[in-house]
């Protein structure tokens, strides 16, 4: 049929949108460091004018080209920092600071020799850094140029999709629901929208444009409801967001730290303030018992300082920032997941729950009408069902699956639309579960309805809507009709078929109001089937101990035979038992229910709500529309599908850029191995620190023999470099998730340090009390005058041997002969320190350390090594760390049939794991915190303020919300290219 532009189906809106959501709608382009000068406010008479003959026809060329010369690009300048800058902040932060004040001791005390090793280990791990996080921001760049958003034109009379920072004053643009308006525009010509304008004035109710509010829809704000054509009138900074992002941007910045990065840093303070209270101690020791204040002030000054300088995990905030940069862009470019923010990775590792949505992401979302199944009431044909629901649909919505669906079936019937003219249509909203269309047919009008069966026969069914047509079917109260009805609808859904009602009403149904008669024509069956590879998903997100739910608004039984094709339970409620349950029972209907059907927008985040607050399982949902929105943000886990909306995308923590549910396990085993490649780092650097502190301090107590103090600097160097290559290491994901629980990483840090400081002080004075003076060493000297040379390498290449194989345990998930590999970098790299090591000992002439004790050192740690690592496996279970099977690789399992009876029983061993892995209140958010833009709040950060974009992938994301108001948004990520637009299910 013919449609006015105005008659586009737009995609269901819901006035449950995130308040604190942030609008990164205009594009941040990067500069130097210098801000260029202001441009003058934008003169509005430049702007080229409508076309008076057609408003629609939009822009010519040389229009275009007139307004980008005057206005410029909807984008915002920010000023980006030199790379020389760059490499100077390497030196700012909580840990450099310290390896610098321990520079100025070595200085203050004129030790020029000391002093030169510990500036280069500065300049070296400052060289270190710079490269690596260099290149992770390379890495994060490009995901940001995937996560740029376009916007349909009108342009030269045609439509095309343009970049948001190509619009220029003058543009008309098609905005409609889930879009974020790219820039202030005024409203031309179609319905009268719902705009969220919650980022920029805090109202939590969306504004009607046009309306007492005018008819300019400022730049930021988000459509809810409704679409139409506007007249763009400003960009960039011109527009009320762009000004003030722009001004806020001069003194402050947004950045988002996840609990884990937290409670790092929270381990890393502690360590360092008991290795300062070493330091006093060592510094009392030998100053007072061993008489060094006397003997050589500076010398005990520095044996002191080396304790200090053996605690400090310098490369730690390195480490953790290459996992987490290198590993988004893997996810980006193997498994087609963009994260929106670094911390993101931490929540998709610890993921027990996902509740998905069930059309687009489970099925095909390729549905067909059965044709010689359409039920026809009296009356009817079905040839007029299908008609009527094609009149009731738009054509132009080829990626609308229901609307494709219905016009491909009518095409096939060979039957023609002519004289039929679709005048105005009313979006389906979630809410209301309905589309109406009003129609021109010769001199009459036809109002058609079309929707969830229940809907259509009567718009009060479940509950009261907001719809502005309300009615009953005129064979409403007859109830054997309307048994009849229901019986086929049952049947039909019972057998996987997805059900349109159609209704239709003479006449205009607005002017007519309670006289209107509304006639039910029929029911159009659909079928959606499931993904190919949806069932082979589903069994290896089990195996992952990730359980999955349906959330759909399709019928429940629906529900109930798509779950059983695709391997989940059938246990599928209609969303209404949910709704109406008492609050005692509700969550343990969420809990054990295997989906829910017929689900309103509000239900979705109530089902997320109850499985992340009340059970404390970190949970993931899927979505796709602005209806979506809300449940995306409660969750921790927000995933935007492939063809979401710019309103779910904001809201989402995980983009997926290809169908179905695939990437999601994909993406959810590379956070796990993110994860524990730095759970292994963090591990194993605070053990080192222990080991080496205590060992230190403990022989100088008994024995007052100090280390060099160059050399122990030498050893915290070569420590910090040889691990670097952890970020690349051959990490595998195992089936239980990665939390971050800060207890048990410190219980496994103090076991390792502990456990090999005890093992080392025990071998160091076995070799000291040895009969065989051919191996023993002296620590204490001719007349106690303390332990020589000989003594000295002795203890300082153990010290290498013991910080450096310790890496292969912690990194093993289970016994380390058994569990895969580390990489060859990482063994090369271990390798090449311990030779080093063993040759700095055996031929400095300070030191001289015999071959045979080489020897003997090698062979003590190696067995000591191999019984810890025996050691660690118990001690895990008994702090509950079994980290469970290893997943082998990215394969999908094949899946293989099951009785309810076994599906019920496999449940319930996941649900162990479940509640094996509750999440605390306080580790259910991730802390944003805005601050000024001055250098001292980096002193006192893990490695001060870098390029990363303050863990978001796109910069944009970091000052969008400070448009809105003076505290922090919500830590959620950037708008994305908008690919597609699907539709809720009816």
């Amino acid at each position: 049929p013919s449609r006015s532009p105005t008659s586009t189906l737009q995609k269901p809106a819901s006035k449950n949108i995130h308040p604190q959501q942030p609008p990164p709608q205009i594009i941040m382009v990067m500069g130097d460091d210098k801000q260029p000068e202001a441009e003058a406010p934008a003169d509005e008479s430049k702007i080229p004018p409508l076309n008076p003959e057609d408003p629609l026809l939009g822009l010519t060329d040389e229009q275009i080209k007139e307004s980008l010369s005057t206005f410029g690009k909807n984008e915002i300048f920010i000023p980006e920092t030199p790379l020389w800058k760059l490499f100077l902040k390497q030196f700012i932060g909580f840990l450099p600071i310290l390896i610098e004040l321990a520079a100025i001791v070595s200085i203050a005390v004129q030790d020029y020799t000391d002093f030169g090793i510990i500036l280069a280990m500065l300049v070296i791990n400052a060289c270190l850094g710079f490269h690596e996080e260099y290149k992770a921001k390379k890495s994060l760049d490009e995901l940001s140029h995937q996560l740029e958003s376009e916007v349909a034109v009108r342009r030269n009379g045609k439509t095309v999709q343009l970049n948001v920072k190509e619009l220029v004053p003058g543009d008309v643009v098609l905005l409609v629901g889930g879009t974020i308006v790219p820039a202030d525009t005024q409203w031309i010509k179609g319905d009268t929208v719902s705009v969220g304008t919650a980022p920029l004035t805090g109202e939590p109710i969306p504004r009607k444009y046009p309306g007492e509010h005018g008819d300019v829809i400022l730049s930021g704000t988000t459509v809810v409801a409704g679409e139409c054509y506007g007249r763009v009138l400003r960009t960039g900074e011109h527009t009320e967001i762009g000004n003030a992002q722009k001004e806020i941007m001069a003194d402050k910045t947004v950045s988002v730290v996840s609990v884990f990065q937290k409670k790092i840093m929270l381990v890393v303070q502690i360590l360092v303030s008991a290795s300062f209270a070493l330091v006093i101690a060592v510094l009392l020791v030998q100053g007072l018992y061993y008489d060094g204040f006397n003997a050589n002030v500076s010398q005990t000054i520095l044996d002191a300082l080396v304790i200090l300088i053996a605690s400090i995990p310098i490369a730690l905030p390195l480490v953790l920032q290459v996992n987490m940069a290198l590993g988004a862009s893997h996810l980006a470019t193997s498994y087609h997941a963009v994260v929106t923010s670094l911390p993101a990775l931490q929540d998709i590792a610890s993921m027990s729950m996902l509740c998905s949505d069930k059309t687009g992401t489970l099925t095909t979302a390729n549905m067909s009408i059965i044709t010689n199944q359409i039920f026809a009431s009296d009356g009817f044909t079905a040839e007029e069902v299908i008609l009527y629901g094609y009149l009731c649909s738009n054509a132009d919505k080829k990626d609308d699956p229901i609307d494709r669906a219905i016009v491909s079936a009518f095409n096939d019937t060979g039957n023609s639309s002519d004289g039929y003219v679709q005048t105005e249509i009313i979006g389906f909203n979630p809410s209301v579960k309905r589309v109406v269309a009003f129609v021109k047919s010769g001199d009459k009008i036809l109002t058609i309805a079309k929707g969830l069966p229940a809907k259509i026969l009567d718009t009060e069914a479940g509950a009261p809507d907001e719809h502005e047509l309300q009615w009953k079917v005129d064979k409403i109260k007859d109830h054997a009709f309307i048994r009849s009805v229901n019986e086929i609808d049952t049947s039909l859904s019972s057998s996987g078929y997805k059900t349109i009602a159609i209704a239709v009403c003479e006449g205009n149904a607005r002017e007519l109001g309670d006289a209107a008669v509304w006639k039910f024509a029929g029911l159009l069956p659909m079928l959606d089937p499931p993904r190919e590879d949806t069932p082979a998903t589903i069994e290896s997100l089990h195996h992952a101990n990730i359980s999955v739910k349906m959330i759909t608004g399709d019928h429940a039984n629906v529900g109930k035979e798509t779950s059983r094709l695709i391997g989940l339970g059938t246990n599928v409620l209609p969303g209404e038992e949910m709704r109406n349950a008492p609050s005692e029972t509700k969550n343990d209907i969420i809990w054990n229910a295997d989906g829910f059907a017929a689900v309103l927008p509000s239900d979705k985040r109530e089902i997320v709500l109850v499985l992340r607050n009340h059970f404390g399982l970190v949970t993931g949902m899927t979505g796709d529309g602005v209806n979506d929105a809300a449940a995306l943000s409660a969750a921790q886990v927000g995933i935007a599908v492939a063809g979401a909306t710019d309103a779910a995308k904001n809201a989402a923590d995980l983009i997926l850029t290809e169908e179905g549910l695939s990437p999601i396990y994909g993406a959810v085993l590379e956070s796990r191995r993110i994860f524990a490649r730095i759970k292994a780092y963090v591990v194993y650097r605070v053990a080192a620190s222990i080991v080496l502190v205590l060992t230190l301090s403990i022989v100088i107590f008994v024995t007052s023999c100090a280390v060099d103090s160059l050399m122990i600097i030498i050893l915290a160097l070569l420590n910090d470099v040889s691990m670097i290559p952890v970020a690349y290491d051959n990490a595998k994901a195992t089936t239980k998730p990665q939390l971050p629980v800060a207890k048990t990483l410190v219980l496994q840090s103090l076991f390792y340090g502990l456990v090999q400081a005890g093992l080392s002080l025990m071998f160091i004075f076995s070799m000291a009390n040895s009969r065989n003076e051919k191996y023993a060493i002296d620590l204490e000297g001719v007349n106690n005058e303390g332990c020589n040379g000989e003594a000295r390498g002795f203890i300082w290449f153990h010290l290498v041997m013991v910080t450096e194989l310790m890496i292969f345990s912690v990194r093993a998930p289970s016994f380390v002969l058994l569990s895969p590999p580390p990489s060859m970098y990482l063994v090369l790299s271990v390798v090449l320190t311990v030779i080093i090591g063993g040759l700095l000992s055996g031929l400095l002439q300070m030191w001289t350390v015999p071959g045979a004790d080489i020897g003997w050192i090698i062979i003590f740690n190696v067995g000591a090594f191999l019984l810890v690592d025996l050691m660690k496996i118990q001690f895990r279970k008994m702090i509950g760390e079994e980290p469970g099977e290893v997943i082998a690789n990215d394969e999908l399992l094949e899946p293989t049939s099951r009785t309810e009876t076994q599906k019920t029983v496999e449940k319930g061993e996941r649900y162990r794991t479940h509640v094996e892995s509750i999440v605390s209140v306080a580790d259910r958010s991730h802390c944003v915190e805005v601050k000024s833009k001055s250098v001292l709040p980096g002193f006192f950060s893990l490695g001060g303020e870098t390029l990363m974009d303050n863990g978001y992938v796109n910069v944009r994301m970091s000052v969008a919300g400070l448009a809105a108001n003076s505290t922090a948004p919500t830590a959620r990520g950037p708008r994305s290219r908008r690919t597609k637009q699907v539709s809720s299910p009816y």
